[in-house]
């Protein structure tokens, strides 16, 4: 039997140095996060995540084009999300931009295993 993976949690007592957001573009839901992907981030990132694939079956983008860091804990929770949607039979998109999100894919061949766009997207808030 197979079950979605879920990160373990890291206790941290700072603030998160990141502002996600969740929209809508097309039938696809965007969880955008700018700022750091760290382990201050990383969790509530998952959350709106996995929430979004539940919710989302026309897919899931995780837009980190305004993404100034990422850490190992964030190239984590980006492959949970890849395998929960797998599970879920919904498509999971990672949108990046800069070098500090596609030197880590890149250099550790997440870039071959997550599907990776590099084209922004236009973004419409929730209501």
């Amino acid at each position: 039997m197979t079950h979605p993976v879920r990160p373990a949690r890291l206790p941290t007592g700072a603030a998160p140095l990141a502002d996600i957001t969740v929209s809508t573009a097309d039938d696809s839901t965007v969880v955008a996060v700018s700022g750091d992907l760290d382990s201050s981030s990383a969790d509530t990132f998952f959350e709106h995540t996995v929430t979004a694939i539940a919710q989302s079956p026309g897919g899931v983008i995780a837009d980190l084009g305004a993404v100034t860091f990422c850490s190992c804990r964030g190239l984590s929770v980006l492959l949970a999300a890849d395998h929960t949607a797998r599970l879920a039979e919904v498509s999971f998109t990672v949108l990046a931009l800069h070098r500090a999100v596609l030197r880590p894919l890149r250099l550790l061949g997440l870039d071959r295993t997550l599907d990776v766009r590099l084209v922004p997207l236009p973004r419409k808030e929730l209501s």
